[in-house]
C-alpha cells in the first residue's frame, strides 16, 4: 500500500502492510515519532508508552507498518506536508532492510558534490526534488506520445548498431566478433534511417530516440542523451515549424500545466548574430548590441582604427547601472576566459566620460558617447561573427537579472551551409541538408544558404531541422564540396546516394532534445538533473566505474588488444 492511498480512507480505519523508508526520528519523552516516506508522500507514525515495538531505528531503513489511521488534534496539525492532519498509531512493525550510514542526506538542496550523488544516484533519487524531476520527464515522453496519436504521426524505431558516418562528432565503436577487424557504431541521431522511411513511401515518422556522441560533456551535454526525433514525406519547413509548435505548446500544457503562445518568433542567423551576438539568443533580454562603428569613423584609438580599417566593427552594449571597477574586472575577465583580448569600457556620469580609453577620445566621440546617458557603455571591436560571443556572454552578464520570469521561443534560420571548425570546413548542421539555392551552392558553396532552421528557449538550443536532399546528384555534390574524395563518398555513403536513386519524395525533418527541454522548463542548472544515471562532464559513470578494461580473453575473442604509447 502506498501513503497517497490514504487519502481514501476514514479516520480511525486499521492499515495494514504499509510500506517506505524512514525518514526522520524523534523521541519524546516516551512517545516516540517517526517520519515515513515512500516514493511521493509523507506521514508520522507514533509509538505509545506501553508499546512493546522495537523502535531501533535508522534512517533509509526500509519497513512494514500496520496501525490506525488517526486524525491529530488541531493543534498537532502539520499544514506543510499533504497528510499533516493524520498519523498512524503503530500496531506492528517489521524491518524489511537496514541501511548503512548516508553518505549524504536524503533532502533537498543539499551541499554534496554531484561526484557522490552520481556514485550514489540510486540515493540520490530518492530525494524530491529529483523524483520530481524524474517523474516530469516520464509526464513528458507521455505527452509526446499523446499528441502524436493525435496527429497522426507514426512511431518507428530505428537500429542502434549501424554504420560509422559523420554527424559533427565522434561515434562510440562497437567491434564485431563475428566480423574481424570491423566496427559498428552507436548513433550520433536516426538521422539516415529516418530519412529511409521517407524513400520507403511512409507519410511521417517519429521516435524517442536514443544518441550517442563521443564529445566532452557540458551542462547541456552528455555523451548518451534522448531527443525527439521526426520526419515528415513532402514535408516544408514550414510545415516541419508548425508541428514543432503544436508538440511543444501541448507538452507544456499536459506535462507541466504551462501555457506558451504561437507562433513562434522568427529571425536569420545575420539578425540573430548582429543583435545578439550568437545563433542561440536569449529573448528575454530586451537590450541589443549595438554597432557604433560611425562614431570612431575617425578614431585615434589604433587598435580601434585599425580594426576598423580591415573590415571590423565595433560592438556595444549600454548599462545604466554604476558598475563599480571590481564589477569592470569581472566582466574583463568572464570574456577573456573565452579567448578576448579584454573588455573596452567608458563610464558615462553627468555628461563627463571616464575610462582607460577616455582620454583618446576625439570631441565628437565624447559628445555621441555622452547621448547613452549614465552608466558603462562595454565594446569589443572585431568580426561581428567573431566578437559576437563575446558580446553574448557580456549581454547576459549585464542583463541577465534583469529578465521577468517568461518563456521565450524563437526560431533561426538561414545559416551559412559551410563553418570553419578548427580551420576545417564543416556543415552547420548535417550534410543532408538540401541548400537554400542549388545553383549558388554549385558556384559559390562557401556563400551558400542552407534550409536549416533551430529552434533556441531562452538562449538554450533546443533542437535543429533542416529540409533534406532528395536528388542523388545533389547528394554527392554537397559531399564533395564538404571535401571528401569519390572513394570515401563511396565507401562511407554509397549505399545512401544508392538509395536517394529510386524515387525519394521530398522531405523535412527536426530534432529535440528532450533532456535540454524538460531542465529548461525546469530551470534546472544541468541536463544531468533529469536524466536518471547521467554520465560525467568527463564521460565516466561514477556509480559503474564505466568505462572499464575487459579481460584478455575477451580482447581475443573481438580481435582486439591494448597498445601502448611506445608501441
Amino acid at each position: 500500500m502506498r501513503i497517497k492511498e490514504l487519502s481514501n480512507i476514514e479516520n480511525g480505519t486499521t492499515i495494514k502492510d504499509l510500506y517506505g523508508w524512514v525518514d526522520s526520528i524523534r523521541d519524546h519523552g516516551g512517545l516516540t515519532f517517526v517520519d515515513l516516506r515512500d516514493f511521493d508522500s509523507k506521514i508520522q507514525l507514533v509509538f505509545d508508552k506501553e508499546s512493546t515495538i522495537d523502535t531501533t531505528l535508522k534512517n533509509e531503513y526500509y519497513i512494514q507498518i500496520s496501525g490506525v489511521y488517526s486524525k491529530r488534534e488541531d493543534s498537532l496539525v502539520n499544514k506543510k506536508t499533504p497528510f499533516g492532519e493524520y498519523e498512524i498509531l503503530i500496531d506492528s512493525l517489521m524491518v524489511i532492510n537496514e541501511s548503512k550510514t548516508l553518505p549524504f542526506q536524503i533532502e533537498d538542496s543539499i551541499d554534496t558534490d554531484e561526484s557522490i550523488r552520481l556514485k550514489y544516484r540510486y540515493l540520490d533519487l530518492r530525494r524530491t526534488e529529483m523524483k520530481h524531476n524524474i517523474v516530469a520527464r516520464s509526464k513528458t515522453f507521455k505527452s509526446i506520445r499523446n499528441i502524436m496519436n493525435k496527429l497522426d504521426i507514426l512511431e518507428i524505431d530505428t537500429p542502434t548498431l549501424i554504420k560509422s558516418t559523420p554527424e559533427g562528432a565522434k561515434d562510440f565503436l562497437v567491434p564485431s566478433r563475428k566480423s574481424p577487424g570491423s566496427f559498428y557504431a552507436l548513433p550520433q541521431s536516426p538521422q539516415m534511417y529516418k530519412q529511409l522511411f521517407m524513400m520507403s513511401g511512409f507519410p511521417n515518422y517519429y521516435q524517442i530516440a536514443k544518441c550517442y556522441r563521443d564529445e566532452d560533456s557540458r551542462k547541456d551535454r552528455q555523451p548518451e542523451f534522448t531527443q525527439l526525433d521526426l520526419e515528415f514525406s513532402n514535408g516544408t519547413p514550414q510545415l516541419v515549424k508548425k508541428h514543432i509548435e503544436t508538440i511543444v505548446q501541448h507538452i507544456f500544457d499536459e506535462a507541466f500545466d504551462l501555457k506558451i503562445d504561437l507562433p513562434f518568433k522568427t529571425m536569420t542567423y545575420k539578425e540573430a548574430m548582429t543583435l545578439y551576438g550568437t545563433d542561440k539568443p536569449d529573448l528575454r533580454i530586451k537590450e541589443t548590441i549595438k554597432d557604433i562603428s560611425e562614431i570612431f569613423a575617425n578614431t585615434e584609438i589604433n587598435f580601434v582604427e585599425e580594426i576598423i580599417n580591415n573590415g571590423g566593427s565595433v560592438l556595444s552594449l549600454h548599462s545604466e547601472i554604476n558598475y563599480s571597477r571590481k564589477d569592470i574586472d569581472i566582466l574583463d575577465e568572464s570574456i577573456k576566459s573565452l579567448g578576448s583580448n579584454g573588455l573596452g569600457w567608458f563610464k558615462i556620469l553627468d555628461n563627463e566620460v571616464s575610462g582607460p580609453l577616455a582620454k583618446l577620445l576625439l570631441p565628437e566621440e565624447k559628445d555621441e558617447i555622452i547621448k547613452f546617458g549614465n552608466g558603462i557603455l562595454v565594446f569589443q571591436a572585431g568580426d561581428i561573427y567573431e566578437v559576437g560571443k563575446y558580446m553574448d556572454v557580456l549581454r547576459r552578464d549585464l542583463f541577465l537579472n534583469k529578465t521577468e520570469d517568461i518563456t521565450s521561443f524563437v526560431w533561426v534560420e538561414d545559416f551559412p551551409y559551410f563553418e570553419v571548425e578548427n580551420d576545417v570546413l564543416q556543415p552547420s548542421h548535417h550534410p543532408f541538408t538540401a541548400p537554400k539555392d542549388t545553383s549558388n551552392f554549385k558556384q559559390n558553396p562557401n556563400e551558400s544558404i542552407a534550409l536549416h532552421y533551430d529552434l533556441v528557449l531562452n538562449g538554450v538550443e533546443l533542437g535543429s531541422g533542416s529540409q533534406r536532399i532528395n536528388n542523388p546528384d545533389l547528394q554527392k555534390l554537397v559531399l564533395e564540396k564538404w571535401g571528401l574524395s569519390n572513394e570515401d563518398i563511396e565507401n562511407r555513403f554509397g549505399w545512401f546516394i544508392e538509395a536517394l536513386s529510386y524515387g525519394t519524395p521530398q522531405h523535412a525533418g527536426f530534432a529535440i532534445g528532450i533532456d535540454r527541454l524538460v531542465a529548461e522548463i525546469l530551470k534546472q542548472p544541468s541536463i544531468r538533473d533529469v536524466i536518471p544515471f547521467p554520465k560525467t562532464q568527463s564521460g565516466m559513470d561514477p556509480l559503474t566505474d564505466a568505462p572499464s578494461t575487459i579481460n584478455e580473453i575477451d580482447l581475443v575473442e573481438y580481435n582486439l588488444r591494448y597498445v601502448t604509447d611506445e608501441q
